[in-house]
């Protein structure tokens, strides 16, 4: 546990298998109410680093809140071990459907559409290991929604929250104006970007992060505190830096789409990637569907723009075309 502002802590959780390889979780102490921004996977190593650390800082846990940036399972799987003892769990409405299991859409049902939109074989969906970002549904009276403008009070800060959907269709960080300190989630990172995927027709995930980008880039900030990598030294830069790598994977797609129609997958087999040497066909199968569903929200965005065109009905494959 560090302090990297007043009353401010970051705890660095190890995610073993991911190659993230750890998540800054982050500690507001206040005086009559507390929170934990995200709370790693589920094991009892994250558990327990959280739990010595409150204990350290002396709070009460009953009146410690956790708040989510969002519900992928680095950042919310850890719920299961952790909300009987801590306080309320904050997070925007669309993760709070996913961590009480309300989503009308079943997660079978969601990866079938995936895989059918990207053209990867659905006779591959067998061998795909469980997507599962909480293990037990949430109590729903243990979740407090919020939107955008809402405000959080803990100690000396008030914590605005930002719609920065985009990465996650619930994504949301926390912006304390009176100090400059912000809390991104995963929506602004060091070194690497985060994954932008197609969700389903009509989410315009990547419209969404641009434009959530632009939002913040210009936002006045002291410290961008990220859930990976360290703290973001100049907001405006990184932003800058972030949205010039999707203009160039733009005109990548593009370039690969000029030769014929194809299908994301396709694409995704002949565009640079860094991984492995960037050898796509050895990615292991979630990384391929990542990536793929990475590519298929890049055409939906030039799709959307009339740069090129699609064809493929609801039970079908995805198709696009450069060019007339």
């Amino acid at each position: 546990m560090k302090q990297v502002a007043e009353d401010i802590y970051e705890v660095k959780l190890p995610l073993k298998g991911s190659s993230l390889k750890e998540l800054s979780s982050y500690i507001i102490k206040g005086q009559d109410r507390s929170c934990i921004i995200d709370v790693g996977f589920e094991t009892e190593e994250c558990t327990q680093i959280l739990l010595d650390a409150a204990e350290e800082l002396g709070l009460c846990c009953g009146n410690t809140d956790i708040l989510l940036t969002h519900s992928h399972r680095d950042h919310c799987g850890n719920l299961p071990n952790l909300y009987r003892r801590f306080g309320r769990i904050v997070c925007s409405v669309w993760d709070g459907m996913e961590i009480t299991w309300q989503d009308p859409k079943s997660r079978d049902e969601y990866m079938r559409n995936s895989f059918l939109k990207c053209g990867i074989s659905l006779g591959l969906l067998k061998k795909m290991p469980p997507q599962i970002d909480v293990s037990v549904p949430i109590p729903s009276q243990k979740v407090c929604t919020v939107a955008e403008q809402d405000v959080l009070s803990y100690g000396k800060y008030r914590f605005r929250v930002i719609d920065l959907k985009g990465h996650m269709p619930g994504m949301i960080g926390f912006y304390d104006e009176g100090s400059g300190i912000f809390f991104p989630g995963d929506h602004v990172l060091n070194k690497i970007t985060p994954n932008i995927g197609y969700y389903e027709e009509g989410d315009h995930s990547l419209a969404n992060y641009i434009k959530n980008l632009e939002k913040i880039r210009d936002l006045p900030v002291s410290h961008v505190f990220p859930a990976h990598r360290g703290e973001v030294l100049s907001l405006q830069t990184r932003v800058d830096e972030i949205l010039e790598h999707h203009r160039e994977r733009l005109d990548e797609i593009t370039g690969v789409l000029a030769t014929k129609p194809m299908c994301a997958f396709e694409v995704a087999g002949k565009v640079k990637w860094y991984y492995k040497e960037g050898c796509f066909k050895d990615y292991p199968l979630v990384m391929q569907w990542m990536a793929t569903s990475e590519i298929l929200a890049h055409l939906q965005y030039l799709w959307e723009r009339g740069e090129v065109i699609r064809s493929g009905g609801t039970e079908e494959t995805y198709i696009y075309r450069y060019g007339n």
